[in-house]
């Protein structure tokens, strides 16, 4: 009995150390949760693709590159830089992490960053973005945020066409503003194109603000004068119970201001008051509001 456990303890040493031999000479390199073995190792990877014509269509940089025999090839803190037909930039992408894959897209993981040959910037965290080196749009399908000087939207999916400055974040969106604002609406639109800074959306809209519930056909947001348009039919419900219906609502936020102001037709009704009016000026934070033009009101 003692020679057969001294034997096979020989043999399982035996396996053990013949396992440390063929394993020792393959390289890992260390990915999210797991540990895989390459093929091949270049630092400061850099790779130029050009057309049929020899233009450049865009170079791909990375602080170092790795080949793998199942998996995309991974790009640590890579830098795309993407040109159009006549050679001029057209835009520079840069992450700690992504993908080259084999039909010659680049993903990207994580928060990235993108600055356009206008100087338009966009900050993006994305389970996946998709770099097209032929259209040269950007896009993904999974749950992306994007981050602006003061306002943070979380959506579905995005498309971004950096060459017109525009982008569409998709599906269902969550716009957090700086001042604790919050509105809730679908495929907005961002378009900041001839250096303006302009959101809107024609799907229903819901904003919240300071105790007040808005509900809203569509919205237009001109972030540089920083000026909401609530569009179509808007109906404000308030903390107290009392409610305000009219169209077109404009919502001034410049100068740290939260004012809700309207030239069209008002109806105002709480527990003891049912006015009409055409036009009206709120201040939230003041807690005033003023109806103009033709007020007719029933006091219960």
């Amino acid at each position: 009995m003692t020679l057969i456990i001294v034997f096979v303890g020989i043999v399982w040493l035996f396996i053990f150390l013949a396992s440390l031999l063929f394993t020792a000479d393959k390289p890992k390199v260390m990915v999210p949760n797991q540990s895989i073995n390459y093929i091949e190792k270049i630092d400061n990877f850099a790779l130029q693709d050009f057309d049929e014509k020899q233009r450049i269509l865009h170079v791909i940089k990375a602080k170092q590159y790795f080949n793998f025999y199942n998996d995309p090839d991974l790009l640590l803190a890579p830098k795309v830089i993407t040109y159009d037909e006549n050679g001029a930039e057209i835009y520079t992408m840069t992450s700690k992490r992504a993908q080259y894959l084999d039909i010659g897209e680049v993903k990207f993981t994580g928060e990235v960053d993108i600055r356009s040959k206008t100087g338009v910037a966009y900050k993006i965290n994305a389970k996946e973005l998709l770099a097209n080196t032929k259209t040269h749009d950007l896009i993904s399908h999974q749950e992306v945020i994007y981050f602006d000087e003061k306002t943070t939207v979380a959506a579905e999916g995005v498309h971004i066409k950096v060459a017109e400055d525009k982008m569409q974040l998709k599906g269902k969106n969550r716009i957090k503003q700086e001042g604790g604002q919050r509105i809730f609406t679908q495929d907005l639109f961002i378009d900041q194109s001839n250096q303006q800074k302009h959101y809107y959306s024609k799907h229903k809209t819901t904003y919240l603000a300071t105790g007040n519930k808005i509900d809203a056909q569509g919205i237009d947001i001109d972030m540089k004068k920083g000026l909401t348009t609530l569009l179509g039919k808007v109906h404000i419900l308030q903390k107290s119970g009392a409610s305000i219906d009219t169209k077109s609502l404009t919502i001034d936020q410049s100068n740290g201001n939260e004012i809700y102001s309207t030239k069209e037709k008002v109806h105002y009704q709480s527990k003891t008051l049912d006015i009409h009016s055409i036009g009206m000026h709120y201040n939230v934070k003041a807690q005033k509001i003023k109806l103009t033009g033709g007020v007719v009101g029933r006091y219960e």
